[in-house]
């Protein structure tokens, strides 16, 4: 017998009319518009389109499992019992515990900014509480690698370039591929800020040094934040840019300044970033080795190395705060952490 399912997501094209035209106003940022600037306006991207997705979600629900009239407004819909119904059905088709409150986080963000009039106070302290007691539906454990085997992966790659046995059209993708998982295990970007990394904009030469810079906007915690490139990946940046990109360059009409290229010459989404560092590590490892999963290795890493110092996790991760840190992992040293952990990295197998 299949486990229950929750209804599909509403898209927004499917929404009730009213609620297209209260979402248009909430996210509403031109402020010379005759509503002016919306209360979502100033969300980012990402994060009105995960409320955006929260909120057709209990639509689809809604529609799925009540008689609503499209004339009702979203406050009208979204009463006590209704809510409490809908968060039952969540845990009951088995979702994790971070799964249920975002959605209800998202469906309480997207309800305070449509109807201003109805109070989300009571979805604010269900999700807030979900937030604080949730535990992973899996267990990390078995799934976290020696942040060691995930360097090493990267310069296996990078080597295979050189195999005579390799097609010499996958050569430049391979060291492609190990360059980029190999910076994405020192540095511990994400996903969106890894493929987004541009020659002479994020990427800036220092003397004989790279360093990688990240403005404010670009950045999940809202604040400006760099680091060195990896002295160890130095040469390998070098040829890269002299020898592999150029390869990967040649199909291009106009040579993005993009730092990743595809395979067609064109500049790589994190999309297809996420794809290669999930079908590396799959076939590496046996289980993909997600952007996420990658970050617990590295504070794990630094946390099982310095048993003796305190580490600050929150620098080397870009938090704004320790509060995450603080939670999973230990408390520390700041400036020092990023050097730190490569110091860790070098300590193995060289």
């Amino acid at each position: 017998m299949k486990p229950p399912r929750m209804p599909p997501c509403l898209a927004f094209s499917d929404w009730p009319a009213g609620d297209q035209a209260a979402w248009a106003r909430a996210t509403e940022a031109d402020p010379l518009a005759r509503e002016g600037l919306g209360a979502a306006s100033h969300w980012r991207a990402s994060t009105r389109r995960f409320v955006e997705l929260g909120y057709g979600n209990w639509l689809g629900w809604l529609e799925a499992r009540h008689v609503v009239s499209s004339d009702q407004t979203p406050a009208e819909r979204a009463t006590v019992e209704r809510v409490r119904e809908y968060f039952m059905e969540l845990t009951e088709v088995g979702l994790a515990d971070y799964t249920r409150a975002g959605r209800l986080q998202a469906l309480g963000d997207a309800l305070r900014t449509m109807s201003p009039e109805l109070s989300t106070a009571f979805i604010g302290k269900l999700a807030g509480r979900l937030w604080a007691e949730a535990r992973p539906l899996k267990q990390l454990n078995r799934r976290l690698r020696p942040a060691r085997e995930i360097l090493d992966l990267g310069d296996q790659l990078m080597q295979s370039a050189d195999d005579e046995h390799l097609p010499e059209i996958r050569r430049p993708i391979a060291f492609r591929d190990g360059l980029l998982i190999a910076l994405w295990a020192c540095r511990m970007l994400r996903v969106a800020n890894l493929s987004q990394i541009t020659i002479d904009g994020h990427l800036k030469r220092t003397g004989d040094r790279h360093r990688l810079e990240f403005a404010a906007a670009e950045m999940k915690q809202r604040r400006p934040w760099g680091c060195s490139w990896p002295e160890r990946l130095e040469n390998a940046l070098a040829e890269y840019l002299a020898v592999h990109r150029p390869q990967l360059a040649v199909k291009s009409k106009a040579t993005p300044s993009a730092l990743w290229l595809s395979q067609f010459g064109t500049a790589m989404p994190p999309g297809s970033v996420a794809q290669i560092i999930k079908l590396r590590t799959t076939a590496a490892f046996g289980q993909s080795v997600s952007s996420h999963l990658m970050r617990h290795i590295a504070a794990t890493g630094l946390a099982q190395a310095y048993t003796n110092s305190s580490t600050d996790i929150a620098a080397v991760l870009g938090h704004a705060t320790t509060a995450i840190a603080e939670k999973h992992y230990i408390l520390g040293r700041g400036a020092a952490a990023i050097s730190d952990y490569n110091a860790f990295l070098d300590t193995f197998g060289r």
